[in-house]
């Protein structure tokens, strides 16, 4: 992420699920991107960006089918990501006004 820090928007504790295991670690979200870092004790280390001009949608989802603390983002070339934060209302909201803003032009 080529993004300073006066740039990033949302720094937040997340865990993005790759295959079956929950990947600890943390969530960037600027203008440009969403940026998940893991966390070095995982068995699946490193990042996963997503450029935000590559998002379709965003959704609420349970984590666990009941637990109401996830967000699921789904981008052109038919990828799912499936993350678990808190306070995923802001940030949905946040990613949806420049989906919006996007699909205007």
């Amino acid at each position: 992420m080529s993004d300073t820090p006066e740039n990033i928007h949302f720094n937040v504790a997340a865990n993005l699920f790759r295959g079956v295991e929950s990947v600890g670690g943390r969530l960037k979200i600027s203008e440009r991107s969403m940026v998940f870092h893991s966390h070095a004790i995982n068995i699946q280390r490193g990042s996963t960006e997503i450029p935000i001009d590559q998002i379709t949608s965003i959704s609420k989802r349970n984590t666990l089918g009941i637990v109401p603390n996830g967000i699921l983002v789904e981008t052109r070339d038919g990828q799912e990501y499936k993350f678990v934060v808190w306070n995923r209302q802001k940030i949905i909201d946040f990613i949806n006004k420049r989906v919006v803003e996007r699909n205007r032009v």
